[in-house]
């Protein structure tokens, strides 16, 4: 928000310090108690007379007494925030002044009234309007007037102020306290005035806002919705003639209104409450330019120079991607519909104290100083012919403001008329807590021979382990993207399609984000080639890309891509989408491991999938008879390298090529032993194990008994 200026001369700065720099309510609240404080020190004031006059040495002392105590309130005055409480100390203070001085002086009926003094405090506590803390100034009273009439009798000092004194001290504290009650009913009625007329604003604001909301929101929605509909008649009337340009037309104006009642929606959720802050660790700068890069295809259409710049290349924090990049593309969004062609945007990201601030500087039409303090106001939008004709609701600024209040940081705006304008945001400060993130060494050859303990080996490709990669020309976007997922995934990286796609037959991911357009190969051409080798046929594809039309959407789904998603996009929905589209695929790819025939399915996705598995049975089956074959030969067969073999052959099977080789041995084992009449020595020769005890212990580990035993306990030898 415009920072508040203070007016010149020493009344107003003085009136600045004591009221105007607080709100409305606390601000009525310490006018309030600042006239009251000073007309219990006028009282004082009026006691110390009397005692000169009358030469009491104790009514001197009680003056004295309140009038130190006065100005101690009023030094704390400057200070505190909240004057309530204050109030509430100074009136239990007064009390025990009261108090004291009434039983020092004899009691009730003989200390010139002091008692009278006792009933200012309970009639201000009214003021608090909280009966936790009316009750206790009341309480404390009667019971001290309760007390002083029962003790009267045993209290000192009956006559310290002389009788006929008395009489006349009781009668001015009389009069006096008759008038502090005539004030303070004066200010109270000045103060309910007050809260009629500001509630009577607050009501006329309301309404204001509803008029603009109406306003603004029919005006917003009937200016797409004639497009549309004309549009649409005209397309019914003219037949064929133009109806690629109209279709976009209307698909624009579509957008523009689904935009709309999004930031409705977003103001709804803001008001309720239920939008929550969901953070990550990361380097904020990759993202803020990815966000930044996203708005500057904006600007090329007026030509606009955009300029981003970060005092360092890397700031560590926790934030929220998805409000972050909500907050910064509304303000560069505003920046761009108010600069004029040819104008300039800077955006500056900068740390200062415990604070991150990004700061977007414009040299657009500026606003008016009489308009800032309402700028950020819902559906308000700077009245004048400049801003009228770019349209808006006024909801984005409002949006923004609220967001950055959720994220517990502030918004300020500095602008002049015809110069520019500059936001800058200010977000707490908070270093992202040092978490080692498992990595997993793409570049180790994996062990994959018969011996190989199994368990380790589930081990290591847990979901914890699963690699994701990344192909995008974009280093932003890929800093970004790992940074938003380095937490749940493996992650690799590739700058353009011809690199992405060798290294997807390289490291068979489980899983490939790939942006559209890019040199040399494009997304399209990328996701078909992928599909079309049975290396990486079995990946999921995820298309992420700004081209939002249709016939794009349409044919990135043709070339086999899982899913389809646009620029900006929203972090923890990729997220889940990356999850579903995983477990998706392990459901699909569950028949390998439990359904033995393994017919070609009808299924295009598993076609090929079916031909993979079908083509390493038949080669194991060929050579089972070989005591020599191994991983090793399986992967020469299948032109495979071992590390390629093994992650295809897990993501479709969840157990290694290696385990499926002995499976395949002792499953033809237990056929033999149980169809033939060879012999266990005959049967490892044929499963291609010559050593009797190793074929006894893989057979044992496998069925849970030695080949004997299984031949002794089957049917016919019983």
């Amino acid at each position: 928000m415009s920072s508040i200026r203070t007016p010149p001369g020493f009344k107003a700065k003085l009136n600045y310090l004591l009221f105007e720099r607080f709100d409305a309510s606390e601000r009525e609240m310490r006018k309030f108690h600042f006239g009251t404080q000073m007309g219990f020190l006028g009282g004082m004031c009026f006691c110390v007379l009397e005692s000169v006059i009358g030469n009491i040495p104790v009514l001197r002392h009680f003056g004295l007494t309140g009038i130190i105590y006065a100005f101690i309130l009023l030094l704390i005055f400057f200070f505190i925030k909240k004057v309530q409480y204050l109030i509430l100390t100074k009136e239990l203070g007064l009390l025990a002044i009261v108090f004291y001085f009434t039983y020092h002086t004899g009691g009730l009926l003989t200390c010139g009234g002091i008692i009278l003094v006792g009933i200012v405090p309970v009639l201000v506590s009214l003021s608090f309007k909280n009966y936790r803390q009316i009750i206790p100034v009341f309480s404390t009273y009667f019971l001290s007037v309760i007390y002083l009439a029962f003790a009267d009798k045993s209290l000192p000092g009956k006559d310290l102020i002389p009788s006929d004194w008395n009489l006349i001290l009781f009668a001015a504290t009389l009069l006096a306290c008759t008038f502090v009650f005539f004030i303070f009913a004066l200010l109270a009625q000045r103060i309910y005035t007050n809260l009629e007329h500001r509630e009577a604003e607050r009501q006329k604001e309301i309404s204001d806002a509803k008029t603009r909301l109406y306003t603004n929101i029919t005006h917003e929605f009937r200016t797409p919705l004639t497009v549309i509909l004309g549009l649409a008649d005209s397309a019914k009337s003219n037949g064929q003639q133009n109806i690629p340009a109209k279709m976009d037309t209307i698909i624009k104006n579509g957008k523009n209104l689904l935009q709309l009642v999004d930031q409705m929606l977003d103001l709804s959720k803001l008001e309720s409450g239920r939008m929550s802050v969901n953070k990550i660790s990361a380097n904020i700068i990759p993202f803020l330019k990815y966000v930044f890069q996203l708005q500057e295809f904006y600007a090329e259409a007026k030509n606009i120079s955009m300029r981003f710049s970060s005092e360092s290349q890397s700031y560590e924090i926790e934030f929220d991607p998805e409000k972050l990049a909500s907050i910064v593309s509304n303000l560069l969004s505003n920046a761009i519909k108010f600069t004029p062609d040819d104008g300039q945007i800077n955006m500056k990201v900068y740390r200062s104290d415990e604070h991150m601030c990004i700061e977007i500087v414009d040299n657009g039409i500026g606003i008016p100083p009489e308009k800032q303090q309402t700028i950020f106001d819902r559906f308000y939008q700077v009245d004048d012919e400049s801003t009228r004709k770019q349209g808006g609701a006024g909801i984005g600024l409002a949006i923004t403001r609220e967001l950055v209040e959720l994220l517990e940081g502030t918004i300020e705006l500095r602008s002049h008329t015809d110069i520019g304008t500059a936001f800058t945001v200010k977000l707490p400060y908070t270093p992202a807590p040092e978490i080692a993130v498992a990595q997993i060494n793409t570049d180790c050859e994996i062990d994959v021979d018969a011996d190989i303990d199994t368990d380790r080996l589930l081990q290591n490709a847990s979901p914890d382990h699963q690699r994701l990669l990344i192909i995008e020309d974009n280093p932003d976007v890929v800093g970004y993207l790992r940074a938003c997922y380095q937490n749940h995934f493996s992650i690799l990286a590739a700058k353009e399609g011809k690199e992405g796609f060798q290294r997807a037959v390289e490291e068979i991911p489980d899983i490939i984000i790939s942006d559209v357009m890019m040199p040399e190969m494009d997304g399209f051409e990328l996701c078909r080639k992928l599909k079309d080798d049975y290396r990486t046929s079995h990946i999921p594809i995820i298309l992420l890309t700004a081209k939002a039309d249709i016939p794009s959407r349409i044919e990135g789904l043709e070339t086999g891509a899982d899913a389809y998603i646009v620029k900006p996009f929203n972090q923890r929905e990729l997220l889940v989408r990356m999850q579903k589209l995983l477990e998706l695929r392990r459901k699909l790819f569950r028949r390998y491991s439990t359904d033995k025939t393994r017919e070609l399915s009808t299924d295009p996705i598993l076609q090929k999938e079916d031909q993979f598995i079908q083509k390493i049975d038949e080669t194991i089956r060929n050579n089972l008879g070989d005591e020599f074959f191994n991983i090793q030969v399986l992967c020469s067969e299948m032109a495979m390298s071992k590390s390629q073999l093994y992650r295809k052959f897990k993501a479709l099977t969840n157990q290694s090529a290696a385990k499926h080789i002995r499976t395949m041995r002792m499953e033809k084992a237990k056929d033999l032993l149980q169809s033939t009449s060879m012999n266990i020595t005959e049967v490892g020769y044929e499963v291609g194990m010559k050593s009797v005890s190793a074929f006894s212990q893989v057979f044992k580990e496998e069925y849970g008994q030695s080949p004997s035993d299984f031949v002794h306990r089957m049917p016919d030898n019983h």
